[in-house]
């Protein structure tokens, strides 16, 4: 159990901070009724096959699929991620959002008893990761 009284020894103990009076609510203007621009929400990889993917939409589709599945991730290096992702695409070819697919859609985020992040896609893990998988659609 969390214990909010004030603390009793160090710096803390001797220093008492007064609560803030409180002021009268800020003026505010009103709310405009002008039409705004609608937010680009959609997801580019849901138009196309995974098979004819290019490295964004490889991207959009496994960054949404970790989310959803494990969770928000902390902020990463765009450049990492886009720099992972292009590689990724440019070694697997059309095998690539297949491959992606495979892992978030049967084996629902997860491979070889660990999550599947941005780092399974990097070539250090495809001999673990992208080799077998490829093996097993190549079977089916």
């Amino acid at each position: 159990m969390i214990n909010f009284a004030p603390p009793a020894y160090g710096k803390a103990a001797l220093h008492r901070s007064t609560p803030a009076t409180p002021t009268a609510p800020a003026q505010t203007a009103p709310l405009s009724t002008a039409p705004t621009a609608p937010t680009k929400t959609g997801s580019t990889d849901l138009m196309d096959a995974p098979s004819n993917w290019d490295w964004r939409q490889l991207r959009d589709y496994v960054m949404r699929s970790i989310a959803e599945r494990h969770g928000p991730q902390p902020a990463g290096d765009e450049i990492k991620i886009q720099s992972i992702f292009r590689s990724f695409a440019q070694r697997w070819g059309n095998q690539a959002g297949p491959i992606a697919r495979f892992a978030f859609e049967q084996q629902d985020g997860f491979w070889r008893n660990a999550p599947v992040t941005a780092s399974r896609f990097t070539k250090g893990n495809d001999p673990y990761f992208a080799g077998p998988i490829s093996e097993r659609l190549a079977d089916a």
